[in-house]
């Protein structure tokens, strides 16, 4: 059994999962929701990016008994450019502390573009997102990576970078 699962604040995540289920008429569910994580075979798992972290994706997959026998897919959904190798190499080790090496090392990882609405964020986030605006600006033009490039140019604006294209190396993957 294959089942799609997703850890989604804002709704860019839970698109990408809803519309990779839509195109493989697999089951998608919210990570809260699983209740028997080692009934699947094959495990994608969609997860927003949040401060160096996946949504979800700890307490779900580190559920996981017999990684050995299972394809697990992870699709990490951010704000920052997944084509910048800096910013994929930050969420290797951003998942890499999240999970068993065992289950890392079985894993098959894709990098999503998601995007953001101020208006619609909790103050938590958008104190969050304030200070990285502000300290993202203090630092030199040089010392800037495309993922301080990226907050510092969407900072307070609605923006939509989502692809569903990007789901077919994923589809291919779960062939």
């Amino acid at each position: 059994m294959t089942i799609i699962i997703y850890g989604s604040k804002y709704g860019t995540t839970e698109q990408y999962a809803q519309e990779l289920s839509k195109k493989t008429g697999i089951k998608a569910e919210k990570y809260s929701d699983i209740q028997d994580i080692n009934q699947y075979g094959t495990i994608i798992y969609f997860g927003a990016l949040y401060a160096g972290s996946v949504l979800g994706m700890k307490k779900t997959l580190n559920k996981i008994e017999d990684y050995h026998n299972k394809k697990i897919i992870i699709a990490t959904v951010g704000l920052a450019d997944p084509n910048d190798k800096g910013n994929t190499d930050r969420i290797r080790e951003g998942i890499k502390r999240q999970l068993s090496e065992d289950i890392y090392n079985q894993a098959t990882i894709y990098f999503l573009r998601g995007g953001i609405d101020y208006s619609i964020l909790n103050l938590k986030h958008k104190t969050m997102m304030a200070f990285a605006y502000r300290k993202s600006k203090k630092l030199k033009e040089e010392e800037r990576t495309a993922e301080i490039k990226a907050v510092i140019e969407t900072y307070g604006k609605k923006v939509d970078f989502i692809d569903f294209d990007k789901l077919n190396p994923i589809i291919n993957e779960i062939e």
